[in-house]
Formats: C-alpha cells, structure tokens, sequence
C-alpha cells in the first residue's frame, strides 16, 4: 500500500496504481475491473496480473473492509460434494455464528479460474475478508503476489509457506499426519503397504499439494521403518472421490496381489478400494488394512468402520476467524503459518474385530523429508 499524502497513512491500491505498473490508463483498468468487452485478451492479462500484484479492490468494496460494518466473511472451498469440504463449511458456519457473524459459502468447484476470480478479490463481493482453500492455482502465482486484495486467511494445502502480505495461512501437517497413517500399519505387521492417491495433473503433482505431501510422509515412514522407499508403492488415480479409489485399487492389485496394506488419500478413495477388496473377496483386516484420510461421517459406517486421520476441524475453523479477525481490525504484520492438529482414529479396517475403536493423540513426528522423489 502507499501513504496518503496528507495523512500519512497507508491507503488502500487505486486504478492509478494499477494502471501504472500495467503501463496502460486508467480507463482501460477500470473496463477491466467491470468486465466490459474490447480490451484485448493480452491487455486484460497485463491488468489482471498488475492488480494481483498491488492487491488492488475497488473502492465500494474497500470502503467497506475499512469500517468492518458487515460482520460477513467469504468462505471458499473447492466442491461440497466432498464430504470433507461440506464437514469443513459446518464448522465454520457454527463457529461464525457464535461471533455473530455470517458465512457467505463460495464454492469454488469452477476450478482454476473460479480460484483466481477468489484470489483478485471477487471484483466488488460484500463482506470483509475471505478464508480460502484453494486446489489448482500454481503456486507460482502466489510468489508474483505482493499482497492480497483483502484480509485472507488460506487453510487446506497446496500452498508454499512463502505467502503475499495481508494473509495468514492455517493447515494440518500433511506429512506427519501421513507419516503417522503408514507407521499404524507397519505396528499392525504390515510390510508390502502401497499409497493410493497420486494426481498426475500439473496442480496435483506440485510439491504442496494433499497427494504430494501425504505421499511424502508415506514414503518417510517406510524409510524410518526400515521398509524398502525407493519411491514406494505409489498408486496414480484420477481424482479423490470414491469410483477413483475402486479403480485405483484394481489396477493395483492386478501389479501387485500381494500388497497387504494401504494408505489412501482420503477417506473417499478408502471407501471405493474397500469396495474392490469385498469385489475380489479379500478380507479387511485380516488380508489387508485399509486406512483414509479425513474422518467423514461416513467412515464409522463402512464395513468394516475406517481407520482414519481426522483432523481438529474445529481448531482449524476458529484459528482461521481468529486470524481473519485480526487482519479486518488492521492488523498488518507478515504473514503467519499456524498448523493445528489431528487425531488417529483406529477402527475395525485395521485391527481385529473386537479391539474396538481407539484414538492417538496427533504425534509430531520429524521424519528426515530429505531426497523425498517429487
């Protein structure tokens, strides 16, 4: 931000200054800023990049951000056909209401361009600052950033720790969590343990992305064990929901019949490769674990019920509104990482029938991620 030449204090970005480091006028930033047509594919990228990197947000929607006075928070989140992101918006909804303040729920399943539209500060959307759990944006694009638009707090992954002023960011360590997914298996006397969850596209496969970073801490766990990790047993799926996991578990299977475990990336893709396993009448625990990702509703009711990683989403939702919080009453300091915990939550798919359900407590594991395959 600059400083007013009056006062002295740092006023939001203006057109001017959009305009100047597009090297266009200002009349063409604004045709940009309002969508109108006849402004060159080229000249409107040129805009587009000048106001992601100034942070600039038009003034009806500045004025507001200033005086707080909506009491409304943006919170988008990738497709709520995920059970995950449909859990997550829950909490945040309650927990914002206990504040008095209300959620506006953006759902971002547009993909790539619907997460940028987030990212440049939704042109002129009401409320005062946005939590934003974005998937397919190239983390390139946040190292350009000199700051964002508005308060923003980002949660999930997919993010380098390097992020642009006026944000924080609030995650769960995605590696250790996975670390710890793997190493349960290996204590139940699993030695041939496969992942199931690597995305091949350009998004998925970037170093900080869910599959990335829980293959990674897959892979550690392996070499802290003793097991062979020379880039393990890494199964590709498509996507994360339930049909990629059956599928992914048959093609596994019809390469390796003898894999006796398996870490999946989430929940959703352990629901479909015990699908498989009862498809080609393996028994679940007794031939091979299974444990997912996320703790959904549904996995206390798969059969048999799913050890799974389940992450404090509640911590999660008040950390990110207290953070927001801060920045909307000016709070201007860099940005902050906070990560919050989890929990290992043992069920029947890992351990026998009648050892009922457990719960470890999140384990801060350090496992050497040194000359991890990326």
């Amino acid at each position: 931000m600059s400083q007013h030449p009056s006062t002295g204090r740092r006023r939001p970005p203006s057109l001017r200054d959009v305009a100047e480091i597009a090297g266009v006028s200002i009349k063409t930033v604004s045709n940009v800023v309002n969508d109108y047509p006849y402004v060159r594919d080229t000249t409107r990228e040129k805009v587009r990049e000048a106001i992601l990197q100034v942070g600039y947000r038009p003034q009806v929607a500045a004025q507001q951000l200033r005086t707080g006075a909506s009491k409304m928070v943006t919170l988008a989140v990738p497709s709520l056909t995920f059970s995950y992101f449909s859990d997550l918006a829950q909490e945040f909804i309650d927990e914002a209401q206990l504040r008095g303040q209300t959620v506006v729920l953006h759902s971002i399943s547009g993909g790539r361009e619907a997460e940028r539209t987030v990212l440049e500060g939704f042109n002129r959307v009401l409320g005062d600052g946005v939590i934003f759990n974005p998937l397919q944006l190239e983390e390139k694009l946040f190292a350009r950033m000199e700051r964002t638009s508005q308060p923003t707090v980002f949660i999930g992954e997919h993010l380098p720790e390097a992020l642009p002023q006026g944000s924080d960011y609030v995650r769960i360590d995605n590696v250790s969590a996975a670390f710890d997914q793997t190493s349960h298996l290996i204590t139940t006397g699993r030695r041939r343990i496969a992942f199931i969850g690597r995305i091949d596209t350009e998004q998925g496969a970037q170093p900080h992305s869910s599959g990335s970073l829980r293959r990674d801490g897959y892979l550690a766990a392996l070499r802290e064990h003793g097991l062979p990790a020379d880039g393990g047993d890494v199964q590709a799926v498509a996507d994360w929901r339930r049909p990629d996991g059956f599928a992914g578990a048959e093609a596994l299977f019809a390469r390796r019949p003898d894999v006796d475990g398996i870490v999946c990336g989430n929940d959703d893709l352990a629901i479909g490769v015990l699908a498989t396993l009862r498809r080609l009448g393996r028994r679940v625990p007794e031939d091979v674990a299974v444990i997912g990702y996320d703790d959904t509703p549904d996995a206390p009711f798969t059969s048999p019920p799913l050890t799974t990683i389940s992450p404090d989403k509640h911590a999660l939702a008040a950390t990110a509104l207290d953070l927001l919080a801060e920045r909307i009453q000016g709070y201007d300091g860099p940005p902050r990482v906070v990560d919050t915990p989890y929990t290992l939550v043992i069920r029947d798919s890992t351990t026998a029938a009648d050892a009922g359900p457990q719960h470890s407590p999140t384990t801060p594991s350090a496992p050497d991620l040194e000359e991890l395959p990326r």
